[in-house]
């Protein structure tokens, strides 16, 4: 992403009120979505399903935002309104630890998760992750790379650990 790219963007948006609106609705608003998905998927698998498949959704989604947490502390990136000194579309005052993209990373490794679970779940929470990574640009909070690292990473663990071993 240029710098001209970047200003264009978030110009767009401070001029598109409604758009802005929505922006704000999915970045804030969608990845409670995926809080709140989890906790209800780790209840659904033991109670209706007792095989060691709950082993894996209890394990490896943790596993995943720690992997990410602690690449994002040792990379520390600078995020896109930092680099090019202009504000994000979304107010954000965080330093550094852009790379890769906590909330998508969170997002499709939860996807994956509903995969495990029934093929619409896990289909409805891959465009809602999406979203999620299509906002996290969109607000000038991230980088394209940052969304598309975090997408790949999580669902190569996801089908290693959830649909291989």
């Amino acid at each position: 992403m240029t710098k001209s790219l970047y200003i264009k963007m978030t110009q767009w948006f401070k001029h598109h009120p409604a758009a802005y609106k929505m922006l704000y609705f999915i970045y804030k608003y969608l990845p409670m979505v995926f809080m709140a998905a989890y906790p209800l998927m780790l209840i659904y698998k033991a109670v209706f399903s007792l095989d060691r498949g709950i082993l894996n959704l209890l394990i490896v989604p943790p596993c995943v935002f720690l992997s990410v947490t602690v690449m994002r502390k040792l990379i520390n990136r600078r995020r896109p309104y930092e680099k090019f000194c202009t504000p994000s579309v979304i107010e954000k005052n965080r330093e550094g630890c852009s790379f890769p993209s906590r909330h998508t990373a969170s997002a499709f490794i939860i996807a994956l998760c509903g995969y495990t679970l029934w093929l619409p779940l896990g289909i409805a929470l891959t465009f809602l992750a999406l979203f999620i990574g299509l906002s996290r640009i969109l607000a000038g909070v991230h980088f394209i790379s940052d969304v598309l690292f975090a997408c790949v990473y999580s669902v190569l663990l996801g089908v290693v650990f959830f649909f291989i071993i």
